[in-house]
């Protein structure tokens, strides 16, 4: 059986106020999957809670995680499980290299480590020896530090992968190597859920179905045919159940 994140009408407040409102989907492990949707639409809200972030607070609904109820355990009990989420704006910790920050993750993942493997990794995703001797991010280009993301995912192959805007800020060439090592932790049997406000990574990943949030709600869920909805005529369509484009152009 493969692994499975079920999210059920999930409810989140942060501050005494409601980000999301109702949100429910599925991950399947070795799937990619989509979450769409304008600015402020509680897309990372969605994210954070399902990690356990605890300025995040699940009022109503449950988190389901290979059918058991993970709703109420802290971060780390999550993340242990196997449940990964990466940083949207990933942040700069000095003092702290790169390669050691690895380390540690493979030595509480592992138990061992094995920096041939970390190089390997970190090459790879055009990241060379001398970005491991860096500190954290510090002075990286956004395309690196969307690599450094996914290099953890790499390294760490989790069960299930939420990966919050990793086109985000990136060339063409950084894309296509992010694409591609999402691609292979997906054929290993992670499943992934790409947040993003771009097409262009999911022509490369090909996600099964496509998530579209809005007004802090999942409003829509279906196959990628959504994309050419919301490329031809924006979130209006699927936001107010009517398409303004078709309606102005029948009154022409």
């Amino acid at each position: 059986m493969n692994t499975f994140l079920r999210v059920e009408n999930l409810h989140i407040r942060v501050e005494n106020k409601l980000v999301v409102k109702g949100a429910t989907l599925n991950i399947e492990g070795g799937k990619v999957y989509a979450l769409i949707g304008p600015n402020a639409s509680g897309k990372t809200s969605l994210a954070m809670a399902i990690l356990g972030h605890p300025e995040y607070e699940v009022v109503k609904g449950r988190i389901i995680f290979e059918g058991e109820d993970i709703t109420n355990l802290p971060m780390p009990e999550r993340v242990r499980r196997g449940l990964y989420v990466s940083f949207q704006n990933p942040p700069e910790i000095k003092g702290v290299k790169l390669g050691y920050f690895l380390e540690r993750l493979m030595k509480r993942r592992y138990g061992k480590v094995d920096k041939n493997i970390i190089l390997r990794y970190s090459e790879e995703l055009g990241l060379g020896r001398e970005h491991l001797e860096r500190d954290l991010n510090v002075g990286f280009s956004g395309g690196e530090r969307k690599r450094v993301e996914v290099l953890q995912l790499l390294l760490l192959k989790p069960k299930i992968a939420i990966l919050d805007e990793p086109d985000s800020g990136v060339d063409i060439e950084s894309l296509k190597v992010i694409a591609s090592t999402i691609k292979d932790v997906v054929e290993e049997g992670t499943g992934v859920l790409v947040i993003t406000h771009y097409r262009n990574i999911l022509s490369y990943l090909k996600p099964s179905l496509v998530y579209v949030m809005g007004e802090a709600e999942i409003k829509m869920c279906g196959n990628v045919e959504i994309l050419d909805l919301v490329e031809r005529c924006g979130y209006s369509c699927i936001l107010k159940g009517v398409c303004e484009r078709d309606a102005n152009e029948g009154g022409a």
